[in-house]
């Protein structure tokens, strides 16, 4: 005789399908849940910022060599960034003034190897020739515009 086996006590549960099953049924509580948590977070930052900075001044007041030892710890930390921005400042200053020093030997041995008539940018013309490219010379003609009417095309009805 064969054994019966009875098809619904087997079934094997696939975890995507469960899952997105659980999701379309409950997802809307989800997400007001989700939505309620974020808001009640939020509301009690604060209160528990002020409970726990309570609680640490409390301890502090309880022992007063805590108190010295921490504002020793952050006045050495402020010393050590004082130090720390001083160096930093210091070597940014001998980098620009190295820049410069670099920058001033370049201009010196372009003048020596090209002579010091070479200067990044080059006159037209000398001062005596009257030379004046935007005055729009006399022997060229000139452009004018035609004038402008309150009536486009022609005479306004004359």
């Amino acid at each position: 005789m064969e054994p019966v086996y009875d098809e619904t006590s087997y079934t094997m549960i696939n975890p995507v399908t469960f899952v997105l099953e659980f999701l379309a049924t409950y997802g809307w509580y989800l997400v007001g849940v989700g939505v309620a948590l974020a808001y009640a977070i939020h509301k009690a930052q604060p209160t528990f910022n002020r409970w726990k900075e309570a609680r640490e001044d409390a301890e502090y007041h309880k022992d007063p060599d805590r108190v010295l030892a921490r504002m020793e710890a952050i006045q050495r930390a402020r010393e050590k960034q004082q130090k720390d921005l001083l160096e930093a400042s210091q070597r940014a200053i001998e980098l620009q003034k190295e820049r410069e020093e670099r920058k001033r030997q370049e201009t010196v041995d372009r003048l020596k190897k090209y002579g010091a008539s070479s200067s990044d940018g080059q006159r037209l013309g000398t001062g005596d020739d009257g030379y004046l490219p935007l005055s729009g010379g006399a022997s060229t003609s000139t452009y004018r515009p035609p004038k402008r009417s309150k009536c486009g095309g022609g005479g306004c009805g004359r």
